[in-house]
């Protein structure tokens, strides 16, 4: 009895995030502002969500750049398509569920903490423009729940206005 109600607590736990998600995509505030609170609201309220992030296209490039993130700042910051699991997701089109690092060969370490990742595409317009990206110090932490709750995340971002991510600045133009 116990573990029912454990399990209908976080599934109660995950429906308030997702509410809060839903919340602040739908204030007023700037794209950037709400990207960094749903990091850290993430890292935050999900135990196993030890670093999040927003990767998008570099303009033109076939690169992804760091947007907002919660947790250690990471010296990874430009990813090249198909390097890595987020270079991986960005040519796939699809999410990549990794529960042990050390089981892929084309991983970028971030820190030997590191131990799972998982990433979950954004689509504007049927187009990969970009993706979300949690770290975990567990193995095999993530679950079908986690992965649905980044879907839908990615769904409400893409419905963001992401010009000003998503196109070069004037400095690298």
């Amino acid at each position: 009895m116990q573990l029912t109600g454990e399990i209908i607590t976080k599934v109660e736990e995950k429906m308030e995030t997702r509410n809060k998600i839903d919340q602040i995509l739908e204030s007023p505030d700037a794209v950037r502002k709400k990207l960094k609170s749903i990091c850290e609201l993430l890292r935050g309220s999900i135990p196993h969500f030890h670093w999040v992030g927003f990767y998008f296209v570099n303009g033109d490039k076939d690169e992804l750049k760091l947007s907002e993130f919660a947790g250690k700042p990471t010296e990874h910051t430009i990813i090249p398509f198909g390097k890595g699991i987020c270079g991986q997701v960005a040519v796939s089109n699809e999410n990549f569920v990794v529960q042990d690092v050390t089981e892929q060969d084309n991983y970028i370490s971030c820190g030997i903490d590191v131990k799972s990742e998982i990433v979950v595409p954004v689509f504007v317009n049927g187009r990969n423009v970009g993706q979300i990206d949690i770290d975990s110090h567990d193995i095999s932490p993530f679950s079908k729940e986690d992965e649905k709750l980044l879907e839908h995340i990615c769904q409400g971002v893409s419905k963001l206005d992401l010009s000003s991510i998503l196109e070069p600045s004037s400095s690298e133009v």
